[in-house]
């Protein structure tokens, strides 16, 4: 079975909005604090971690329990557990929290790449909102930036999936994500999710598959111009199609694969030719075609 072709089958995507509402005269005004709801969240999060204590999976379950701390009951809060990483989104410092089941095997995916996992996701109150057991193909381009950040911590395990048999895979990173609603679905919210709601996901990583979204054959992580870790801020021909998306990326009408944007083949563009010595390779440069 080659696990790579399921790649284009099911893309599982969860989308980012951003609030706004409108006033008198029709224009639009974003009056919301989302650096004092960082900080709500914050305490919600610290809150939820030290009344909170994870069970590992038992009985061939993927993902294991939280449950509620007890008063007298000796266990190790989640607080005491899990990481903590400092996120400035948008000039807005966030945190988020991720615990480590088992660390994963071979390949760390960058928020660019695609992903073969399965998850369940919860809101802070144990309500579960989603859950795909079975292994599912997400782009994280395309995911919300709790998802983008917390996979970086994460890598893939070994594809044991005997012939005509359900896909498995074997020292999968598997862990928990604990994360703001700035980093999740915001003050808008979405189906099963309320504004401005911290969310926690049990995460399962099976594969990692280096993405080139566009085929043209640079690795879409390297079409993210600016270096962020943002490949949806770089659209370097502004005609509003992102790089990674874009199969002709500074619009002089020749398609970037034709502009040799790399000659060794690695789905790096360091080597790019710059044939007019400007400093911007070709398949950047609208002067050269």
């Amino acid at each position: 079975m080659k696990v790579r072709n399921w790649l284009f089958l099911v893309m599982g995507l969860f989308f980012i909005v951003l609030s706004c509402s409108d006033d008198d005269d029709g224009s639009t005004v974003d009056d919301f604090d989302a650096a004092a709801q960082a900080l709500i969240d914050d305490e919600k999060l610290v809150e939820y971690l030290q009344s909170h204590h994870y069970i590992p999976p038992q009985n061939g379950d993927v993902f294991g329990v939280i449950d509620t701390i007890l008063a007298g009951e000796s266990v190790t809060p989640l607080f005491d557990e899990v990481i903590t990483e400092e996120i400035t989104e948008n000039d807005i410092n966030y945190k988020l929290y991720y615990l480590v089941n088992n660390s994963g095997k071979n390949n760390t995916p960058t928020r660019a790449d695609s992903v073969l996992v399965n998850y369940r996701g919860l809101l802070l109150d144990n309500t579960q909102f989603d859950e795909r057991l079975s292994y599912t193909w997400l782009s994280l381009a395309n995911v919300i930036r709790g998802w983008q950040y917390g996979f970086e911590f994460f890598k893939d395990g070994d594809n044991t999936t005997p012939p005509n048999e359900p896909l498995q895979f074997s020292d999968t990173g598997n862990g928990i994500l604990f994360f703001p609603s700035g980093l999740g679905y915001g003050n808008f919210g979405t189906t099963g999710i309320d504004p401005n709601e911290p969310l926690l996901f049990f995460i399962n990583l099976g594969l990692v598959v280096r993405a080139d979204h566009d085929n043209d054959s640079i690795l879409s992580i390297y079409e993210d111009v600016d270096n962020d870790g943002n490949v949806n801020n770089d659209d370097s021909d502004e005609d509003n199609v992102q790089n990674y998306f874009d199969i002709d990326d500074d619009g002089d009408g020749t398609l970037t694969r034709d502009e040799n944007p790399d000659p060794n083949g690695d789905g790096n563009p360091d080597d790019a030719l710059d044939t007019d010595g400007d400093g911007i390779p070709d398949y950047l440069d609208p002067d050269t075609n």
